[in-house]
């Protein structure tokens, strides 16, 4: 009868220690303040990933519009798998820890990823969402302030700027004055070895504008080259 005692409280010393020993565990997790050891590690992955970025070939400075678009894009696109990886951890670890060097990170690679897309890409809407984004983590960052109004002024053409496009100015004229448009907004036709294209730039009332050139030489302008969707007749 002793023995079966001293088993038993031998049983729940056990358990009890067991008990404490699990919830020690449980309770421990992932840190939930910012530290240096998490932090530098991901410091190290981020300058895994800037090596990678330096290491992509850009295009000359010559080149093509379309050009620039595609490599920058193939960039992108090597350098993809290691990039969401780091920013699942980075955004994972300022969740956690809410770590202001975290929010800095995470807001300028919104920022950056922004840039190519106001930039490069001409997709303002996009821009926009993601210079949002990083005001989020940033919100009193003026030069985000800034990227925003200065993609909602490119976001549509303004008619005194298409006013200003006149017969005879060359493409980079133009790009000067009223930007250049999505890459997929960019119409082109050769014949009789000259090559034609159309700009098309969409206006703050749903319509487009549209400017055509002959070689890379403005030949007309069209400020209702499109109709506000309301104003198209029903199929």
């Amino acid at each position: 009868m002793q023995n079966a005692k001293w088993h038993c409280s031998r049983f729940c010393i056990l358990h009890f220690a067991f008990c404490i020993f699990l919830s020690a565990c449980l309770a421990s997790g992932p840190p939930t303040q910012a530290n240096d050891r998490e932090w530098n590690l991901l410091l190290a992955d981020y300058q895994w990933l800037e090596t990678l970025r330096k290491a992509q070939t850009l295009p000359p400075p010559t080149a093509s519009r379309k050009q620039q678009i595609e490599a920058r894009l193939a960039n992108m696109q090597k350098i993809e798998p290691v990039y969401v990886a780091f920013i699942d951890k980075l955004r994972e670890y300022n969740d956690r820890t809410h770590d202001p060097r975290a929010a800095q990170l995470l807001s300028k690679e919104k920022v950056a990823l922004g840039d190519e897309y106001m930039n490069v890409l001409s997709r303002y809407d996009r821009a926009i969402a993601l210079y949002r984004d990083a005001q989020q983590y940033d919100p009193n960052n003026q030069a985000i302030a800034q990227r925003i109004v200065a993609a909602e002024q490119r976001r549509f053409v303004a008619v005194s700027a298409f006013a200003a496009v006149k017969n005879g100015m060359k493409e980079d004229d133009v790009r000067v004055l009223v930007g250049l448009p999505r890459e997929d907004w960019i119409k082109q036709v050769v014949q009789n070895n000259r090559v034609y294209s159309v700009w098309i730039y969409p206006k703050s009332d749903g319509g487009a504008a549209a400017v055509y050139f002959d070689n890379g030489v403005v030949y007309h302008t069209n400020w209702n080259a499109a109709a506000p969707p309301a104003s198209r007749p029903a199929n």
